[in-house]
């Protein structure tokens, strides 16, 4: 492929998708000015371990709506993870497909401040700091940004390093930069709502209040594009109740001994949530009642649904795959002129997969089926890739 061609890599949630999304989309591709636009989509259960509100197909067609030349697949395993292997998987992807730009949304004004957070975290002192919290019960996020407080004294950077945008972006340059990636970089300025905002004040609405307004039953047409496509929001509170049952069924069928063998399931937290199980009511009931100063909402979520899909995978391994899950004839030209070795990676269907990618994705797409009561929703993994106009 000529070296003068510009390919874009975004990554992607799209939970679900929304006025922000498109503004994001519209800003990178307007400051890349990308021949091609490639998307890594997150796909049935997010990072942070949230069942998604729209299924990883739609999401599909939506995203090509929004602007995508080519949709390509973040598996279950590479997906709910924490953010330093969210990262890792999702530019492990983009790079084995060429991109040579890479944008992300940052909540931060100033850019070179991210350079400057990249050579603090890279400090002894800030290592050490990150231990000794840790060893004192802190979660890895404020242990982070103790650590960073002893080693920085500028405001800005205090201020800015835990929000969920900027937090991303550190590791997705860190992540570049421990592949040696030779990328161009694009930062688009988040705009109006901040990510965990939950009241609405502008048309760019946080996906977070998004869905909460979902939950609450109100119209949600003035966040959303005008898609072609139609789209069914899965009734989140109904599957939540359906995950704590399956929560409580993998405890009663296994019990804790079993479970502890499991991915990121340490320190005795198994007894915990077996024990906070019996004098729960609900799946957000027991996420208030496991969660410490140790343990953070985000961590059990993901934790919770490893459990229920008995992910019995090595912890600090990275996974990812290439998976199309849909294209423009844009995206179908930029596939037919990649180099042989990477087109022989490719994969369109999970259909005759037998590798833990394959086999996990598949389970986690049958689950959602099942807690969202769609359940022959898994058979569009046997399907060829979404095709947009």
């Amino acid at each position: 492929m000529a070296k003068s061609k510009k390919v874009l890599g975004l990554i992607l949630e799209l939970n679900p998708p929304h006025n922000g999304h498109q503004y994001f989309i519209n800003m990178a591709k307007k400051q890349v000015r990308p021949d091609f636009t490639i998307g890594i989509i997150s796909t049935n259960f997010t990072m942070r371990g949230d069942i998604s509100i729209i299924d990883k197909f739609t999401k599909t067609k939506l995203a090509l709506e929004l602007g995508l030349d080519l949709v390509i697949e973040l598996p279950f395993l590479g997906a709910v993870q924490s953010a330093d292997f969210f990262a890792y998987n999702s530019i492990s992807s983009l790079l084995k497909l060429n991109i040579t730009d890479l944008a992300f949304g940052v909540e931060m004004e100033n850019i070179n401040k991210f350079y400057d957070i990249l050579k603090i975290i890279s400090l002894d002192l800030y290592q050490d700091s990150i231990r000794n919290y840790l060893q004192n019960g802190l979660s890895y996020s404020t242990a982070s940004l103790r650590a960073l407080q002893e080693c920085c004294t500028d405001q800005e950077i205090i201020e800015n390093f835990s929000k969920p945008n900027n937090t991303l972006a550190i590791q997705y340059l860190k992540c570049a930069s421990k592949l040696n990636a030779s990328l161009n970089y694009t930062f688009i300025k988040r705009v109006d709502n901040n990510y965990y905002d939950e009241v609405v004040t502008t048309s760019i609405a946080s996906a977070s209040s998004i869905r909460n307004l979902v939950n609450q039953g109100q119209n949600i047409d003035s966040f959303i594009p005008k898609f072609k496509a139609t789209y069914q929001l899965v009734d989140l509170e109904k599957s939540y109740q359906n995950l704590f049952l399956l929560l409580k069924h993998r405890f009663i069928c296994d019990g804790k001994e079993k479970v502890k063998e499991l991915f990121n399931v340490n320190e005795g937290i198994e007894s915990r949530i077996e024990s906070m199980l019996n004098v729960s009511n609900s799946y957000d009931d027991l996420l208030s009642n496991v969660q410490t100063k140790r343990y953070t909402k985000n961590y059990l979520q993901r934790l919770f649904i490893h459990i229920i899909m008995n992910s019995n995978i090595e912890k600090g391994e990275y996974y990812n795959y290439l998976r199309v899950l849909g294209m423009n004839e844009n995206g179908k030209d930029y596939l037919n002129k990649l180099p042989k070795e990477t087109k022989k990676i490719i994969i369109t269907s999970l259909k005759g997969k037998t590798d833990i990618n394959s086999k996990y994705e598949l389970q986690a797409t049958k689950l959602y089926g099942l807690i969202t009561g769609n359940d022959n929703i898994y058979l569009n993994e046997y399907k060829i890739p979404i095709i947009g106009e």
